[in-house]
């Protein structure tokens, strides 16, 4: 078996305020083993094979190695890293299905005493979530002010959304303790396949009420494979719902007319490849973009309907042929969350003749 032990390719970082960098995560080369850099956080474990990936293990297995790539990125634990906007370069996007509605900030911590987090005053949307080593998260923590995190694992991802970008910039970290992460050979053969297969099912629809939660809330091991393949590190439905469509051609037109899903914080529509990976500039719409409604304020988006409003481009940069549309309800209403006639709109995309 072919040892897999990659991080993303790294590029000079900056640092920025108090435990703050910036940096670009990248793919990691298919046919190439990296090492970790033992220097910034992350040691290699001592197994003297790698271990064959399967449903069962791997949201650790990914997980595992997304921790070492921000751990690199970021310059080191329990610092974060303020994430660039979602290229419209496949090859250069940190997981499948990143989308461009918030600003991000993102750090591997020591949880082993959990960490304080402050962050500064603001009146627009900011929110911060917790992932564990094996891809359980936890409900989300909203808005400014100094927050005590915790993890069931020694080491947690954690992300900082934010509307404000001052606000990201300037988080700052509390935390007690720094013990080295360590990254585990894994089978890239077995991972690649798994990935695949896991990623197809969750495009072709798969329920997400329980694809990203915990244990403690029902979500089975299937479940969390299913997720951490189709859109690692997503939240829980409380805090955000997605919506994923089925898969079309291209070359054509396509309609998706909503009543106002009437989220709590914002929602968004974002396009992507067969793949799963943004390709174009114009990737998405969402509510604080101020997308213009129908006469009954309803909403109509369109995809490779040129020349339309509320239009997001489906050929150019797509080289799969295909595309799919993943709605985002960031604070879902009641409607949304009970499934109500109507309220998914990735149901009723329709070719436009």
């Amino acid at each position: 078996m072919r040892r897999f032990i990659p991080f993303a390719i790294l590029i000079p970082l900056s640092i920025f305020f108090v435990a703050c960098s910036k940096g670009d995560i990248s793919n990691v080369p298919n046919d190439q083993a990296q090492v970790a850099d033992t220097s910034k956080g992350s040691e290699i474990s001592n197994d003297s094979s790698p271990i064959t990936v399967t449903e069962d293990n791997f949201p650790q297995a990914y997980t595992n190695l997304r921790f070492d790539a921000i751990i690199n990125q970021a310059g080191g634990l329990n610092k974060f890293l303020e994430m660039p906007t979602a290229s419209s370069d496949p090859s250069k996007q940190f997981v499948v299905r990143m989308n461009r509605d918030t600003f991000y900030s993102t750090g591997i911590f020591d949880m082993t005493d959990g960490i304080y987090l402050t962050i500064p005053e603001t009146d627009k949307y900011v929110s911060v979530q917790v992932v564990d080593e094996n891809h359980e998260t936890q409900p989300m923590i909203y808005g400014p002010g100094r927050h005590k995190l915790t993890a069931k694992t020694t080491h947690a991802f954690v992300i900082v959304r934010s509307l404000d970008d001052s606000a990201r910039q300037n988080l700052v970290v509390e935390a007690n303790s720094s013990k080295p992460f360590t990254v585990k050979s894994w089978d890239k053969e077995s991972f690649d396949q798994i990935a695949e297969a896991g990623n197809r099912i969750f495009s072709e629809g798969y329920d997400q009420s329980k694809a990203y939660s915990n244990k403690e809330s029902g979500q089975t091991p299937y479940m969390n494979y299913v997720g951490a393949a189709g859109g690692w590190g997503g939240a829980m439905v409380q805090d955000n719902i997605y919506q994923t469509s089925k898969y079309m051609n291209a070359d054509a037109c396509y309609e998706m007319t909503f009543s106002n899903p009437e989220a709590r914080d914002f929602w968004s529509a974002t396009v992507y490849n067969g793949d799963g990976y943004i390709f174009n500039e114009i990737a998405n719409i969402s509510s604080i973009m101020s997308p213009i409604q129908n006469t009954d304020n309803s909403y109509t988006v369109r995809f490779g309907c040129d020349g339309k409003p509320n239009n997001i481009p489906t050929v150019e940069g797509n080289t799969t042929g295909k595309f799919n549309v993943v709605m985002r309800h960031y604070g879902p209403s009641e409607m949304v969350t009970n499934n109500e006639k109507g309220y998914n709109p990735t149901e009723n995309i329709k070719k436009v003749e």
